[in-house]
């Protein structure tokens, strides 16, 4: 026997299940994605370079070649609407095993170029190349990001440990993304007590493998479900960090959050949930026994 405490992460209003997409590059293909994306009510993050917007090319990498046009800074207001703007870098570089000064300029620059077309704070992003070692992390750091995403697909749900090494479920191509798609759907009352789904890609690609209907079903098989929340990367970051940052008492009775955020509490074993309101004391329920 043993007791289980409600000290367990939910997410937003009790729900146990979380999606969100990451596309990197700012590409001219995002404007249809994001059509898409809107159609089915979901969320996403839009990962740019601050030095190559507006800039046009092409782009192979080992398939069939395709436009790589860059949108325009006057059109990332427009375009992303409703979305997150990250930053990708300033100029998609691989900053792996350079100094802290050019991983600083290349990291910080480009926040700061956003941040002057966005008017808000920008502080979510992305590896180029998906390439990162101990000086870039320590850069992201001391810049003021507060995420950044790899392409090291997990194929799980889990949350991230450290947000700065933020793994993705996997790529939108990936073979098991429709096994991974119904096992998240799945229910289950037990372990994981809340799930993460994240994937990640290039809308260019889509048209190098011609198969944008491909993803239309995953968004149609995707969306649309009561209990599933549908953020962006930087929603899902700032309401872990609040419930990180939240007071227990010594037995779990009661927890004072000190943040601006509800954040939400469950238990293993139990469909019950608690809101932990800001600023607030919150008395818990009692333990359940399993």
């Amino acid at each position: 026997m043993s007791l289980q405490m409600y000290d367990r992460l939910l997410w937003p209003n009790g729900r146990r299940k979380a999606f969100t997409l990451s596309y990197d590059d700012g590409v001219t293909q995002d404007i249809r994605l994001i059509e898409m994306m809107n159609q089915f009510g979901i969320k996403g993050t839009f990962n740019l370079n601050s030095g190559l917007l507006g800039q046009n090319g092409t782009v192979r990498a080992g398939r069939e070649e395709v436009s790589h046009n860059k949108l325009k800074p006057s059109e990332i207001g427009t375009v992303y609407r409703g979305h997150e703007i990250a930053s990708h870098g300033l100029y998609h570089s691989s900053i792996c095993q350079t100094d802290a000064a050019r991983c600083n300029y290349e990291i910080l620059t480009c926040r700061k170029d956003l941040e002057s077309l966005l008017s808000h704070p920008v502080t979510g992003y992305a590896y180029a190349f998906g390439a990162y070692d101990d000086t870039v992390l320590q850069s992201l750091h001391n810049c003021g990001i507060t995420y950044a995403r790899t392409i090291q697909a997990t194929h799980s749900f889990e949350v991230p440990g450290n947000f700065l090494i933020w793994n993705p479920t996997c790529h939108h191509d990936d073979e098991l993304l429709f096994v991974l798609t119904d096992q998240f759907l799945g229910d289950s009352r037990s372990f994981p007590l809340i799930k993460l789904f994240y994937v990640w890609g290039h809308s260019y690609e889509f048209d190098q493998n011609h198969n944008w209907e491909h993803m239309r079903e995953f968004l149609d098989k995707i969306s649309g479900h009561d209990n599933i929340w549908y953020a962006t990367n930087i929603e899902i970051r700032n309401y872990v960090a609040a419930y990180r940052q939240l007071l227990f008492s010594v037995d779990s009775s009661t927890v004072f959050n000190p943040t601006c955020t509800a954040v939400w509490l469950g238990a293993i074993a139990s469909d019950q949930s608690v809101e932990v309101k800001p600023g607030r004391t919150t008395k818990l329920p009692a333990p359940i026994p399993l």
